[in-house]
């Protein structure tokens, strides 16, 4: 695909993540480790607005931690975005830290075993990054609404120009629950570099070595 044909990406601003987290949480809602997180909840409505509670949460932690979120925008307003960290990768006891002014909104969200177990999974997964430096795709997600219109390809087409301008990083990481994207992910140069279980969901780690 031609890239200059693709959506523009721009950095999203503060005042843009309600709307960011909305998005999030319709891109989310049948996403398998959130099913683990969030199981009750079956009605897709309530669903999506449940998750964009809990995507509330998880961008004002990556607004404290100094953290960039990506987003493409397209009738006035947010419909894909990327949710990274750079090479210096936050603790977890760092996010619990950070998380805790959102704690309420969350257990409202996903009562206090949703809280656990969202706990548990942000601690799997951070035991399981890269030795090397890289830029990690915490969460990359596209309203459904948008999702034929190159959203997703043009946020990891940013994302890899943005690891191969820095020498030091070995690259962009992320895991993703569905079977689907792995083949999504590898047509666009991320290598299968294992697999993990939390919370009993298989997940697929993938590496999109830096070319620089």
């Amino acid at each position: 695909m031609d890239t200059s044909k693709l959506p523009r990406v721009s950095v999203l601003f503060p005042e843009q993540y309600p709307e960011t987290a909305h998005a999030l949480g319709r891109a989310f809602i049948n996403d398998p480790p959130f099913k683990m997180i969030l199981p009750d909840v079956t009605e897709p409505v309530e669903r999506a607005r449940r998750l964009a509670m809990v995507f509330e949460v998880a961008l004002g932690i990556q607004r404290k931690a100094g953290q960039p979120v990506f987003g493409v925008m397209m009738d006035g307003k947010v419909v894909g975005a990327a949710v990274v960290e750079g090479a210096g990768h936050t603790s977890i006891m760092q996010t619990i830290v950070s998380g805790l002014p959102g704690l309420p909104k969350l257990v409202s969200a996903v009562g206090a075993g949703g809280t656990v177990r969202a706990i548990r999974l942000m601690d799997e997964l951070s035991r399981n990054h890269p030795p090397e430096p890289h830029i990690y795709l915490n969460f990359l997600g596209v309203d459904p609404d948008y999702q034929s219109k190159h959203c997703g390809t043009a946020l990891l087409e940013h994302l890899k120009q943005l690891a191969a301008d820095r020498s030091s990083l070995c690259g962009v990481y992320l895991e993703t629950a569905t079977e689907a994207n792995v083949a999504y992910y590898q047509a666009r140069q991320y290598e299968l570099i294992g697999e993990i279980r939390p919370l009993g969901v298989k997940m697929w780690r993938m590496l999109q070595r830096r070319r620089g």
